[in-house]
């Protein structure tokens, strides 16, 4: 019972190291950070079918947005380190605690769905009805397409796996 205890405990320290909120971790990937913009503006030139005038005046903008939202994510992380440092630290959260984090990480998503919403809105000098409407559905159906190549290329690669482990099987058995 120790020896399980001790490994428990062994793991909860390594999973804390390689937290997904760890300090600076955001700002370690900067090539597929690029990647990822490139990606993004590719998809949405093609997804709102944008004349070259559309984008030039369009993605400026869109850029300040994008930091915006950004400065919002931000700020919810700090909150989210804020209190895994108080947890950490085992002190007791009070229920008033508790109630003040989740009413500041409420304030933030709304933040971000208003700035969602006035960003898609005050397109409509550059966009046409139909193309601020595609922007309004962008993000989720970006999100879609890449959760199912994602899956796909995992499917594939365990595809491959089983195969070559098969082969490997056949290979000893002299098949």
């Amino acid at each position: 019972m120790k020896h399980i205890l001790i490994l428990f405990t062994l793991s909860c320290l390594m999973a804390q190291k390689h937290d997904r909120y760890e300090e600076g971790r955001w700002e370690e990937a900067p090539v597929s950070s690029e990647r990822m913009k490139s990606m993004v503006i590719w998809r949405l030139t093609d997804h709102l079918e944008l004349s070259s005038e559309q984008a030039e005046k369009f993605f400026p903008r869109f850029r300040e947005h994008r930091e915006d939202i950004k400065q919002l994510g931000k700020d919810e992380r700090e909150i989210y380190e804020s209190i895994r440092d108080q947890m950490d630290g085992d002190k007791k959260l009070s229920e008033a605690d508790v109630k003040k984090t989740i009413d500041r990480v409420a304030k933030l998503r709304k933040e971000r769905v208003d700035l969602e919403t006035k960003f898609v809105l005050g397109m409509d000098d550059i966009l046409s009805p139909n193309q601020m409407v595609k922007l309004g559905v962008f993000k989720e159906r970006m999100m879609n397409e890449m959760r199912e190549e994602m899956r796909d290329k995992k499917g594939k690669k365990g595809k491959m796996k089983r195969n070559k482990k098969k082969g490997k099987k056949r290979g000893r058995r002299g098949f």
